[in-house]
């Protein structure tokens, strides 16, 4: 089991999946348009140096499919099976005295967020975000976690502006403190394991430790350790922790801000989180996600996968499923057993998930993780009439003003029954594994 972050760089590292960048960098004109290039070649980057800032930064962490499955030690297919057996079985984190995270205290006075490297990722962006770190609370009433992420933007020395949607967990949560008029402890890890960030960015029923969650993905428990300036508990292998209350009663202007769907989220009052103290690694490394990346859209498609391949292989022998480019769309790959087929796998989808949009049933020889061969499948498989569904009025993505997502599509992109002769893929003739490189 790789324990922490790092360990699991260092592994990347090993599999030459690492950019290092040794110059210095600046985290407004230049890391953003550096990590969208480390995201076409599927590769972490690590910027060793940042201007204005001690911490090193790195990005990318799963952003590729290649990166997930060496996480989950899998194929790129077995990734969300992976899942699916590991969450049937919760393991409950474990207390300990100590742990790395604590290296470093800074209280009060001595907090100064701007000494971390905080990337302005768009160009109209507010200003600097954290876009990395999992939220910590506690329901008053039951005294349960709530683990989850949350975009916070920086606002001075210890203020951050934090977005808190009033129907998710953390809103009720806050509801619960505000109305008593106190206000709501939280703990901000930064630089987690993988499993910690997708179990914070899983959907659960209220009140599940997500921190259970992870442990399941672990195999093993999660180690906790006490914070010092509010009554919580965070990874001790993060990298970075902040500690702080978000205020009761207050709101400030928080926004514009580039989200997962690639537009700005407009100005609005938010939350304010004043920060109490920092305590981090001595060489903590700061880790942060472009919100609408691949890696974004990885950590929260993976468990809205899940729920989709556990709805629909009842109905489908499934292959594979991906929901890429985003969260409003899925390509699955089945075994077709029989006309329309298809059609049932996709409505199951659609039950399974309101977001979703369109969803695309293709041959189990098509490369769901690949758009090119799931528009190729469509351009020689489709069959539109009768290989349409369309459902209209209903449920989907709920910020939608222009109805955009009222209605939902379905396209059967498998080829006919019994007709295989007709459809099967030519191959490539080869003499084994071969290297452009050894005829150059």
């Amino acid at each position: 089991m790789l324990a922490d972050m790092r360990s699991v760089v260092e592994q990347f590292k090993r599999l030459d999946r690492v950019l290092s960048i040794k110059r210095e960098v600046d985290p407004v004109d230049e890391i953003p348009s550096l990590m969208r290039e480390a995201e076409k070649r599927a590769k972490i980057i690590l910027f060793e140096k940042v201007k204005g800032s001690a911490f090193p930064l790195i990005n990318n962490l799963l952003g590729s499919m290649d990166l997930l499955a060496e996480v989950f030690q899998t194929k790129r297919e077995g990734v969300v099976r992976e899942w699916v057996a590991r969450v049937r079985e919760p393991v409950e984190p474990r207390i300990t005295d100590w742990g790395p995270v604590k290296e470093v205290l800074r209280r009060g006075e001595d907090v100064d967020l701007r000494d971390l490297p905080v990337v302005t990722h768009a160009l109209k962006d507010a200003g600097p975000y954290i876009t990395a770190g999992i939220v910590i609370a506690k329901d008053p009433d039951t005294g349960i976690r709530n683990v989850s992420v949350h975009r916070m933007q920086l606002k001075g020395k210890n203020n951050l502006g934090i977005r808190i949607v009033p129907n998710q967990h953390l809103g009720r949560i806050q509801d619960k403190y505000e109305k008593s008029g106190k206000d709501m402890e939280v703990a901000v890890a930064i630089g987690n394991h993988p499993f910690e960030t997708l179990a914070a960015a899983t959907s659960l029923s209220f009140g599940i430790d997500e921190f259970t969650i992870s442990g399941a993905l672990r195999r093993e428990p999660v180690d906790l350790v006490k914070c010092d300036t509010v009554d919580l508990e965070v990874p001790v292998t993060a990298e970075i922790v902040l500690e702080g209350k978000v205020l009761a009663g207050v709101r400030e202007k928080e926004g514009p801000f580039g989200d997962f769907m690639q537009f700005y989220v407009p100005p609005m009052d938010n939350h304010v989180l004043r920060v109490t103290a920092m305590t981090h690694r001595h060489d903590a490394i700061y880790q942060t996600i472009q919100s609408g990346s691949v890696e974004d859209i990885h950590c929260l498609a993976l468990s809205r996968e899940a729920k989709i391949y556990e709805a629909v292989r009842n109905t489908g022998e499934i292959q594979a499923l991906h929901m890429a480019p985003t969260l409003f769309n899925c390509a699955i790959a089945i075994r077709k057993r029989f006309e329309g087929e298809p059609r049932d796998v996709a409505t199951e989808a659609f039950r399974a998930y309101s977001w979703l949009k369109h969803c695309v049933v293709v041959d189990h020889d098509v490369d769901v993780f690949d758009p090119k061969d799931v528009l190729w499948a469509l351009a020689t498989r489709a069959k539109f009439h009768p290989g349409l569904l369309l459902i209209k009025d209903t449920t989907g993505f709920p910020r939608d003003p222009f109805h955009l997502h009222a209605s939902k599509l379905a396209i059967d992109a498998t080829a006919p029954m019994n007709q295989w002769g007709e459809f099967e893929r030519k191959t490539v003739r080869n003499a084994g594994v071969m290297r452009l490189e050894d005829y150059l």
